[in-house]
């Protein structure tokens, strides 16, 4: 029988990451998917034949620099371009874009305020401070406080100086992001409700969080992660991958058996084999068993534990801790396949950051009501719409002359207070989506070839995520860091001996693409000998 050092559960980009970290560093690895296409939320499909889009997601990524870099992704085929960050469309016919170039985004504030203009200086160093302090801490293996050795004796020291570091202003300013809303951290800085609007939009995406909830400028952060200091002055770039977001599951899957890993697809796990309490290996739905040193699960907290183990399998009281992390689903997709480009009229010809996505513009309290109206389950009527028509930098997507367009609808609820998800409350959204849309791009119902949309419950059933949760999990600040998914297994390492977590579930979650993967990665190879990777 073959034994491998380590069985990867999962083929999403987590997965595909730690297999192929492994496999750079030796490691006889093997990635199991049930699914025929890889990279799991970031997966593409066909809304009708030859018209590719990004089914779960927007369809933007921005992989850590560090991770395309060190498993060499370029000489893999990835390429990403580089796009402005967007437009938003307000109700009254004005837009507001976002430039990489600061010289060209201050003009742009200043159409709505000269003070906001200058304000954008010292929002944006302000920000990046933040990063410089959270960037270490997503780039490097959490460790489980509560387990005693020498390694995480090393990391508690490493924190305690790094916190000893920070001086007094800059504790406060970075007290004031991890505690304060996005509207009130924003007051701070501007006086334009559409510019606050947008930034907190942007911010708040997919989130569990409305914009006057506590603890959520937080999230103003994730945009500026792989921003530096003098790169634009501008805001960050929008990362389209070549091909879509598959092009990166591509190019790891591509280092992983350049490594001598394998990958197979269609090859469902439905339990984990145990010896003498660890784990020694998987069991297909074929009932094929295959075994391994180390088993690492890109499955969500709940699917890992819930669906592969027999629960008197698990430690006393750990069923009911799984049970309490939080996953809700918040966001739904909406795929067009189109004859012809959407016109938005509100936009100058040849506007460039027009490539970079489409948003249509709330006001803070209208998105709030969004968020209110998702937290009691209440069909949305006027959820946060993201759009992205990835055709119009990659043709690559769509047929000649033809494009596709990826929503992303924010605020909706996984369950209904009065009912399921039917088709016809499907079919309902769906005409709510195009009609907002079609407000600000006449015509575009006249454009639509196919469309597909899908509420978190597909979402769930489609790729496995529980609940539909694109996050895998809450980013409330109880399931952050060592906390993440949660006090004793925040390490990648489980109560399960062999068994390892990879996925966004774990440190740090959606934050670093591809993070949590790397990082168990460098766990796992140390606890089999490997080094490098």
């Amino acid at each position: 029988m073959v034994r491998h050092d380590a069985i990867v559960i999962g083929g999403g980009l987590n997965g595909l990451t730690a297999a192929a970290c492994l496999a750079r560093a030796g490691a006889s690895v093997l990635v199991l998917d049930r699914n025929s296409a890889l990279g799991g939320a970031a997966a593409c499909g066909e809304v009708a034949p030859g018209f590719r889009v990004a089914r779960y997601g927007l369809g933007l990524a921005a992989m850590p620099q560090r991770l395309v870099t060190g498993l060499e992704l370029h000489k893999h085929g990835l390429r990403f371009r580089r796009l402005d960050a967007g437009v938003t469309l307000l109700p009254d016919g004005r837009h507001h874009a976002s430039y990489r170039d600061g010289i060209i985004h201050r003009r742009e504030l200043q159409r709505f305020s000269a003070k906001d203009a200058d304000a954008w200086t010292r929002f944006r160093r302000d920000i990046l401070a933040a990063v410089r302090k959270l960037r270490p801490v997503l780039e490097k293996p959490m460790r489980d406080p509560s387990r005693r050795s020498l390694a995480t004796y090393r990391w508690l020291r490493e924190l305690a100086d790094r916190f000893a570091s920070i001086d007094t202003q800059e504790l406060h300013e970075l007290t004031r992001i991890w505690t304060l809303s996005c509207a009130e951290f924003l007051d701070g800085y501007f006086e334009s409700g559409v510019v606050k609007a947008r930034l907190a939009s942007s911010a708040l995406g997919g989130s569990t969080l409305g914009p006057f909830s506590p603890t959520g400028a937080r999230f103003l952060i994730a945009p500026f992660m792989e921003e530096h200091e003098g790169v634009s002055g501008g805001v960050p770039a929008a990362l389209l991958p070549i091909g879509g977001p598959e092009a990166i599951a591509g190019a790891l899957v591509s280092v992983i058996l350049a490594h001598g890993g394998q990958v197979r697809r269609e090859a469902e796990v439905t339990d984990v084999l145990m010896r003498d309490t660890r784990a020694r290996g998987v069991v297909l739905a074929n009932g094929e068993e295959i075994h391994a040193r180390a088993i690492i699960s890109d499955l969500d907290l709940k699917r890992s534990f819930l669906t592969l183990f027999p629960w008197k399998a698990l430690p006393d009281g750990f069923v009911e801790k799984i049970g309490r992390f939080r996953m809700r689903g918040v966001t739904a997709k909406v795929n067009l396949a189109l004859d012809a480009a959407p016109e938005f009229p509100a936009v100058p010809a040849g506007c460039p950051a027009l490539a970079g996505g489409i948003r249509l513009g709330q006001t803070m309290e209208e998105m709030e009501a969004a968020f209110e109206d998702w937290r009691d389950g209440i069909p949305p009527s006027a959820p946060i719409i993201d759009t992205l028509v990835p055709s119009l930098a990659d043709p690559s997507l769509a047929p000649s002359g033809k494009h596709v367009m990826s929503v992303a609808v924010h605020y909706v609820p996984e369950t209904l207070h009065d009912g399921p998800w039917t088709e016809e409350r499907k079919a309902a959204l769906t005409d709510l989506v195009i009609a907002r849309l079609s407000e600000q791009s006449p015509g575009l119902a006249e454009r639509i070839h196919a469309v597909e949309t899908l509420v978190p419950p597909d979402i769930e059933n489609d790729i496995g995520l529980t609940s539909g949760d694109l996050n895998q999990g809450e980013l409330t600040l109880d399931q952050l860091f060592f906390n993440r998914p949660m006090a004793g297994i925040s390490g990648y390492a489980t109560p399960i001996r062999d068994f390892y977590l990879c996925s966004a579930s774990a440190h740090p979650g959606p934050l670093a693409l591809g993070g949590a993967g790397a990082n168990a990665a460098a766990i796992v190879a140390a606890s089999l000998g490997k080094r490098g990777g």
